[in-house]
C-alpha cells in the first residue's frame, strides 16, 4: 500500500477533508486561501485524511510513482502537459510497446498517392469524432456551471477546433521522401498536418490549465481527464501509426488460401483500419469499449459540485 497522492478527491470521506486532499496542506490557515469558517473544521480531520493509506488499485491507470509526491498545490501544467501521467497502454492497449515498422509487402503502402490523400482529405474522415458520436459524460453533468462549465465548454469547443488533428494522431501514415520530393501536395500536406499538431498541442495546454484552476478550486480532481468525454493524443512512444492495408494484407499473408480483397483506396482502407481497433476513432464509434468504463468510481464522481475553495491563488505565468 502506498499513501494516495492529494489529487484526488475521496468519496469515502467527507467533503471537508476532501479539502485537506486537494490542498495537501496541514496549515491551511497559513495559506490564506479558504473560507474561515471552513478551517476549524477541516484541521480537526486534517490527520485522518493525510495518513490514510491505499493500494495502487485505487488510483490505476494514473502511475503512482509520477503522482505519488505531488499536491495541487505543487502540480504544475508542465507535469500534465508533457504526457498526462497514466498508463499509456490504459487507453491504447494494442500499441504497446511500439510495434516495428512494416516491411513494404506488409501493407499497401502504393495506396500513398498525392491524389489519394486528397480523396481522402475530401472526405472529411475526422466527422466521425463529432456530432452524435461524442459520448455523454459518466463523471460529470454536460449542464454544469461554474468553473468546471467553464472548463468543459472551453474543451468542447477546443476539441471541434482541433478535430483533424485528434484524427491525425491515430491515422498517421508514413509518407516517402520519394513521395515529397516528386509531388508538390504531399510535401505541403505534411507540414500542414505538423503544424495542425503543433496548435492543437498548445491549445490542449490552455485546457489544462483551466483544468488546474478547477482543481485548485475543488471542482473536481485528476480522474476528471479519464472521462470518455475528453480526447487524447497518443505519447511518441505509443506506435499507432496507420500502414494503410495492413489488416488484408496480413490476413492473406497469414492465410494464403484466404485471397481476402486489399483496399483500392485510402478511403477503403480507412474503413478496414478503423473497424480493426476502436482506438482509431477514440472510442467514439465504440462508447462502451473506452477502458473508462471500467473505472467504477468514475461514474457520476463530479456530480452536484461546487467550488470548495473559490479562492485559490493563481496559478504562476
Amino acid at each position: 500500500k502506498l499513501r494516495r497522492s492529494w489529487l484526488f478527491l475521496d468519496p469515502d470521506l467527507s467533503r471537508d477533508v476532501a479539502i485537506t486532499l486537494l490542498l495537501g496542506a496541514p496549515d491551511l490557515e497559513a495559506l490564506g486561501i479558504l473560507d474561515p469558517a471552513v478551517i476549524p473544521t477541516v484541521m480537526a480531520q486534517a490527520t485522518v485524511a493525510v495518513t490514510r493509506q491505499y493500494n495502487i488499485a485505487d488510483v490505476d491507470p494514473w502511475v503512482i510513482q509520477r503522482i505519488n509526491t505531488l499536491t495541487i498545490m505543487t502540480i504544475t501544467l508542465e507535469v500534465l502537459s508533457r504526457a498526462l501521467p497514466f498508463r499509456p497502454e490504459w487507453i491504447f492497449p494494442s500499441h504497446l510497446p511500439r510495434a516495428a515498422i512494416p516491411r513494404s509487402g506488409q501493407c499497401c503502402g502504393h495506396l500513398i498517392t498525392g491524389q489519394n490523400v486528397r480523396d481522402l482529405m475530401a472526405a472529411l474522415p475526422w466527422n466521425v469524432l463529432t456530432g452524435a458520436n461524442i459520448p455523454e459524460p459518466m463523471s460529470f453533468e454536460i449542464t454544469v456551471d461554474g468553473r468546471l462549465g467553464f472548463l468543459i465548454e472551453r474543451y468542447s469547443a477546443v476539441e471541434f477546433q482541433d478535430l483533424i488533428a485528434y484524427w491525425e494522431s491515430t491515422h498517421h501514415f508514413p509518407v516517402s521522401s520519394a513521395l515529397i520530393r516528386s509531388d508538390p501536395y504531399l510535401a505541403a500536406f505534411l507540414v500542414e498536418r505538423k503544424n495542425r499538431q503543433s496548435h492543437a498541442g498548445a491549445r490542449w495546454k490552455q485546457i489544462l490549465r483551466l483544468f488546474l484552476i478547477a482543481m485548485r478550486e475543488g471542482w473536481c480532481d485528476l480522474d476528471l481527464l479519464l472521462d470518455p468525454y475528453f480526447l487524447h493524443f497518443p505519447k511518441r512512444t505509443v506506435g499507432v501509426a496507420w500502414y494503410p492495408g495492413i489488416e488484408a494484407r496480413s490476413a492473406n499473408i497469414a492465410d494464403p488460401q484466404l485471397n481476402r480483397r486489399e483496399p483500392a483506396d485510402l478511403i477503403e482502407a480507412l474503413a478496414e483500419c478503423d473497424a480493426a481497433d476502436p482506438l482509431r476513432t477514440h472510442y467514439r464509434l465504440h462508447h462502451a469499449g473506452h477502458p473508462a468504463r471500467w473505472i467504477a468510481h468514475l461514474a457520476s464522481k463530479f456530480f452536484n459540485m461546487a467550488a470548495l475553495n473559490p479562492n485559490a491563488p493563481p496559478l504562476a505565468p
